[in-house]
């Protein structure tokens, strides 16, 4: 990566993830009645040129972008079309005082009132629309029909898409592990037999290098670094998430579409975290796309 390009990076990256982390500084942003139709960028679109064989990264983060950006510019001004599957269940049997339609039921009225097409989200489906946009249309079909001819109709899984993607398009795979993980004797030994990663009752995922988080992190935050997208997942399969560079994006499938449902300090929909922060799991899989030869 040239020093202008990584210069480039570091700028974005530093805007986004200072948004991220003062999160007052989105709540701060003027939301009278003649701003409401301004879009917040709270995720910086992607300027770069493209780097990988067979995926468009840019292309990638800036489907990502559209989603968090539309998110974060309605959530508290009125509502986003984009809502947690969870907190779908959890509306639908809530009912404010006097209500005869339950919450979940008013949100959708509330859209449909306004030509708003809902949409609902959670860890997955949000990583998958990122995948998706980077593939391209053919791309992706094929990796559907890969998907459906191994698990029929089965959900993607941050596992079953990671499989896929390096056993038929020539993505590579690494185990991101601390030692305090409890499947780190089990995931180590693999790794040094077969060089794989044992999902549990799913095809193992061929794995190109272990990284210890004790011992490796700078070279993990390098490798990160040199990958504007990754795939990723955590403790086989339990959470999914895509990676900006050395930033975690993820969803958070218990938020509302709207901070009328919502407290200001409940966690919004999209997330975004510096890798070497990250603690929720504690042993992860990241999946890079193949690099163009120079």
């Amino acid at each position: 990566m040239s020093i202008i390009i990584f210069l480039i990076y570091l700028a974005f990256q530093t805007n986004e993830y200072n948004i991220i982390q003062v999160k007052d500084s989105v709540n701060e942003i003027s939301l009278d009645a003649t701003q409401k139709n301004d879009t917040i960028f709270h995720t910086q679109p992607s300027i770069l040129s493209n780097t990988y064989n067979g995926f468009n990264s840019p292309k990638a983060i800036n489907a990502i972008a559209a989603i968090e950006n539309e998110y974060f510019t309605n959530v508290k001004k009125t509502f986003s079309k984009y809502y947690g599957t969870i907190w779908q269940t959890n509306a639908k049997n809530r009912y404010g005082v006097g209500d005869t339609i339950n919450e979940f039921e008013r949100y959708k009225m509330q859209a449909q009132q306004n030509d708003i097409k809902v949409d609902s989200m959670h860890c997955t489906i949000y990583a998958v629309k990122g995948l998706e946009a980077g593939l391209g249309v053919e791309r992706f079909e094929i990796l559907e029909k890969y998907h459906k001819k191994i698990w029929k109709e089965r959900e993607h899984a941050g596992w079953s898409i990671a499989y896929i993607l390096t056993t038929y398009f020539n993505w590579t795979a690494f185990l991101v592990i601390s030692k305090d993980s409890e499947e780190y004797s089990s995931a180590s030994n693999n790794f040094k037999k077969k060089q794989k990663y044992d999902v549990w009752k799913q095809p193992d995922i061929p794995i190109q290098k272990m990284f210890v988080i004790e011992n490796d992190q700078k070279q993990i935050d390098s490798l990160l670094l040199q990958n504007e997208f990754g795939w990723g997942f955590s403790k086989q399969g339990w959470h999914t998430w895509i990676t900006r560079f050395d930033i975690v994006k993820e969803c958070n499938w218990e938020a509302a579409p709207s901070w009328e449902y919502q407290k200001e300090w409940e966690k919004p929909l999209f997330i975004s975290t510096k890798f070497r922060k990250y603690k929720d799991y504690a042993s992860h899989i990241i999946v890079f796309p193949p690099k163009i030869e120079q």
